[in-house]
């Protein structure tokens, strides 16, 4: 269901209004939920989190823009939002930048929740809690199916 076209139009049409607000384009696609077409992009600010004004302007301003890639497009809605708190580690430098924060990982046999102490190119070192006894517990990367964020309850 992927329209490049569309998508990358919108990573166009954002660039300059990222840019000149200190926010980066975390994600741009086109799925089919429930048989509505939604053109969904994730946006996330660079020193923090991002507030709900600043992505309805996001919003406002790319669906003022957008009708130039759309015109041959069925009718679809537009979600702009931003990764949340459970966000997904996309890269190695999302997960440089998640030391010490509280992740969820999941490998093909395990799921681990600690908090991540160390990266390099091979692991990473995620410092989880075993019956109330801490271990440092090292998980190779080529292993891991899914990292991202977790809220600790």
């Amino acid at each position: 269901m992927e329209n490049k076209y569309l998508t990358e139009g919108a990573k166009e049409i954002l660039k300059p209004f990222l840019e000149e607000r200190n926010l980066k384009l975390y994600d741009s696609e086109l799925v089919k939920e429930d048989g509505n077409l939604i053109l969904r992009v994730t946006i996330d600010n660079i020193d923090g989190p991002i507030d709900i004004d600043t992505l309805a302007l996001a919003n406002e301003y790319l669906s003022d823009r957008i009708d130039k890639y759309d015109k041959d497009m069925p009718e679809y809605m537009l979600e702009v939002s931003s990764p949340g708190a459970e966000r997904v580690l996309k890269n190695d430098e999302e997960i440089e930048k998640s030391i010490e924060k509280y992740i969820h990982v999941e490998t093909s046999n395990m799921v681990y929740e600690g908090v991540l102490k160390e990266s390099n190119s091979e692991k990473i070192v995620v410092r989880i809690n075993i019956k109330g006894r801490f271990k440092n517990q090292e998980i190779s990367k080529n292993e891991i199916k899914l990292i991202r964020l977790a809220v600790k309850f």
